[in-house]
């Protein structure tokens, strides 16, 4: 009991310390270009973050137990094709939305059965499986990019507005608000936790060990489905290696946002809520770097720093 109050007494230090830090980029901003402050910037800023962040919530259930998702960025790809192809069969919106969904949660359950049943390291895993759909992809587009002629009910899932926000941004504090909910108030959360902390323990406990593996890999699949499925109806088109697109994959924002956050690696300790500022952290600092006219490059040089700095920190907070 001693060790899991000391683990959240931490996490509210570490989460404390990353508000500050978001307060001072965003204080700090508005001097490097007037423009930050505009209704403009911020709705463009938010929806950003928003694809990164919701691919976070799956990745930081893979690593509370102890896992890792780096086939993230490739499922994203994977469904925005996937969408793509259905607009152009002039396929329902409805019926996009439920097979893309499903892709998704198929692809994260396959991850999910070789590790748990192969008894295979998730890190290989997902990689091979990353690999695997890279090369499916970039084999049925040859390397180029397609469109269709969208529906406006389709363009409106990642490209409207409800009010003056974008509906992004909407479905990703949804499903944060779920995500709390899962960890916090239900038993699968508990699971989660227990799994991540012991997993032998949580075995003896009577715990379900692979089913709560199957279950988080099938659930990190599904949050990248979701956000592939909104850039593909933000544009209404596909472009290769979306999942990766800009300096840097998905799969490392999404790690960054966790680990930023005050996520372990090793499992077991990390909240959705420290996801949710690692991942407004990441797009306040990358939307200063542009402001910089930082070369690409360098904000992937960046990011590894960030990431680096945030492990250290916390090895570092849990030696005291």
């Amino acid at each position: 009991m001693e060790t899991i109050q000391k683990a959240r007494t931490l996490l509210k230090q570490e989460e404390t310390l990353l508000l500050l830090f978001i307060v001072i980029v965003t204080l700090i901003s508005p001097i490097f270009s007037p423009e930050f402050f505009t209704s403009y910037n911020f709705s463009n800023l938010l929806r950003q973050i928003s694809y990164p962040a919701i691919v976070s919530i799956g990745m930081l259930l893979t690593v509370l137990i102890g896992g890792i998702d780096l086939s993230v960025g490739s499922v994203m790809q994977a469904v925005s094709l996937t969408a793509i192809m259905l607009v152009q069969l002039q396929a329902p919106t409805g019926v996009i939305v439920i097979v893309v969904l499903a892709l998704g949660l198929f692809l994260g359950l396959i991850n999910g059965m070789l590790i748990t049943f192969g008894k295979l390291q998730p890190f290989i895993v997902t990689l091979g499986t990353k690999v695997i759909i890279d090369g499916t992809t970039l084999f049925m587009t040859k390397g180029k990019g397609i469109s269709g002629d969208a529906s406006d009910s389709f363009l409106s899932i990642g490209g409207g507005y409800i009010g003056a926000i974008p509906n992004p941004v909407i479905i990703m504090l949804v499903l944060y608000i779920i995500g709390f909910i899962m960890l916090n108030k239900t038993i699968f959360g508990r699971q989660i936790y227990s799994v991540g902390s012991n997993r032998v323990a949580a075995y003896n406990s009577g715990i379900n060990v692979k089913k709560v593996q199957l279950s988080v890999y099938a659930l990190s699949g599904l949050f990248a489905a979701i956000a592939g499925l909104l850039i593909a109806s933000r544009t209404g088109a596909y472009q290769p290696m979306s999942g990766n697109s800009g300096a840097t994959g998905m799969e490392l924002s999404a790690i960054a946002a966790v680990v930023v956050g005050g996520a372990s690696l090793s499992g077991g300790k990390g909240t959705i809520w420290g996801a949710f500022l690692g991942a407004l952290l990441a797009g306040l600092l990358f939307n200063l770097l542009v402001f910089l006219n930082m070369n690409p490059y360098i904000q992937q040089f960046i990011l590894g720093i960030i990431i680096l700095a945030a492990v250290v920190f916390s090895a570092s907070k849990n030696r005291k």
